[in-house]
């Protein structure tokens, strides 16, 4: 089967999540013995052009010709089976769809955040959740100027979203959507995604890990230091716990705060380590006895759940989105009420004065990486959706 891959990638030096998904997908099915065609842009094309420049890109965000022209010639060259999009915006485009369908190449497309739904991708304003955009349309994210703060972005963004939405793209032009989670995929499907065309594909960890440690000194946090992933709501259930250490992995515009946070309320046992190199983060996770996440917005996935799975580590996280459909409460890591550091606190305290649970619940978490989230496991799925969409689109076209 061959394969055409796309990705609008972040600006080069800077990747980020979906960058790196894509990354592994492609070496994985290159290891698989398929031919993979690769088609990528890169967000430096707007950030580095001039003023006068960044206007018609930003139009073409709505319809890039040069995407539509380059992904036609690559079809007609390379013959690929299927298209599997990941990020499209703003550079590839839905015009892609377009080229695809033009030349009958059936089109998968992942889902990594809810950017069809909302202007900045992950239903969060002001501190909370929201999904006004989603329910009362797309011009609530102009008038609070959501996407970087402006209202004039958020209007292209909102224009985009909602031009592709009128003209039927998304139901059209597309085969099947790959969500990350149940819990994303039900999202979808209430704001009227059509429910036949969306299935679950979680992401998958990239080469190996050790199984079990026996090391377990210090509760550990792995993320961006920002009000979005609840590292106030976990400083402030250590209020109270100040026998309990953490060490803190990673950095963000946020850190200074949170530092002068974990001072004012006394907080000794806790150190900020910052930015690590993943080998050194992996280490670190192996010596802690648990996880923490306490997220305070939808994560569409979490890969460092899954990371700490591989390692035997059980999770303590929010009771959100891909957060609960991942751990299992009671049996691969306990789940708080968002927002709550009282709630918190006594699942911190009982899953640390409790080492043998944290044990058990770590081995249950390892099976659940072996049976869900391995390379080959992730494969399969993968090329059962592409068999699917494959037939399906060429049984309709003989209807």
């Amino acid at each position: 089967m061959q394969i055409l891959l796309l990705h609008n990638y972040h600006r080069t030096g800077a990747p980020s999540g979906d960058d790196s998904v894509f990354k592994n997908e492609v070496s994985l099915l290159q290891d698989k013995g398929h031919k993979v065609v690769v088609y990528k842009r890169y967000n430096d094309e707007l950030f580095n052009a001039s003023l006068i420049k960044k206007i018609p890109m930003f139009i073409q965000a709505i319809w890039s010709i040069k995407s539509y022209r380059d992904i036609k010639k690559i079809i007609l060259k390379e013959k690929p089976d299927v298209a599997h999009f990941h990020n499209i915006f703003p550079l590839v485009s839905p015009s892609a769809y377009y080229a695809c369908y033009k030349m009958g190449i059936p089109v998968v497309q992942t889902l990594h955040d809810f950017r069809f739904l909302c202007p900045i991708a992950f239903f969060f304003r002001d501190g909370r959740i929201c999904e006004e955009c989603a329910k009362d349309g797309l011009w609530k994210g102009v008038k609070y100027g959501c996407f970087k703060n402006s209202r004039f972005q958020s209007s292209i963004v909102a224009l985009i979203l909602w031009f592709h939405k009128l003209i039927g793209t998304w139901k059209r032009k597309v085969n099947f959507f790959i969500c990350l989670t149940e819990s994303e995929r039900k999202k979808f499907i209430e704001f009227g995604f059509p429910e036949n065309k969306i299935v679950v594909k979680p992401n998958f960890l990239a080469g190996s890990h050790d199984i079990y440690s026996d090391k377990s000194s210090y509760a550990i946090f792995m993320g961006r230091l920002s009000f979005e992933k609840g590292v106030q709501i976990l400083l402030t259930a250590l209020k109270e716990l100040k026998d309990i250490p953490l060490k803190i992995l990673g950095d963000g515009h946020q850190r200074d705060e949170f530092k002068s946070l974990a001072g004012s309320l006394g907080l000794k046992n806790i150190e900020f380590l910052g930015m690590q190199s993943h080998s050194e983060a992996i280490k670190l996770l192996h010596n802690a006895r648990f996880m923490i996440m306490p997220s305070l917005w939808y994560e569409t996935f979490g890969l460092t759940i899954v990371e700490a799975f591989a390692c035997s580590k059980p999770v303590i996280a929010s009771n959100l989105g891909a957060m609960a459909d991942l751990v299992k409460d009671g049996e691969t890591g306990l789940l708080f009420e968002a927002g709550n550091p009282g709630e918190l606190a006594k699942k911190i305290k009982w899953l640390w004065e409790n080492p043998s649970e944290a044990i058990l619940m770590g081995k249950r978490a390892r099976k659940e990486y072996e049976t869900k989230y391995t390379p080959g496991k992730n494969y399969d799925m993968l090329l059962d959706i592409y068999k699917k969409t494959i037939e399906n689109f060429h049984a309709r076209k003989t209807d």
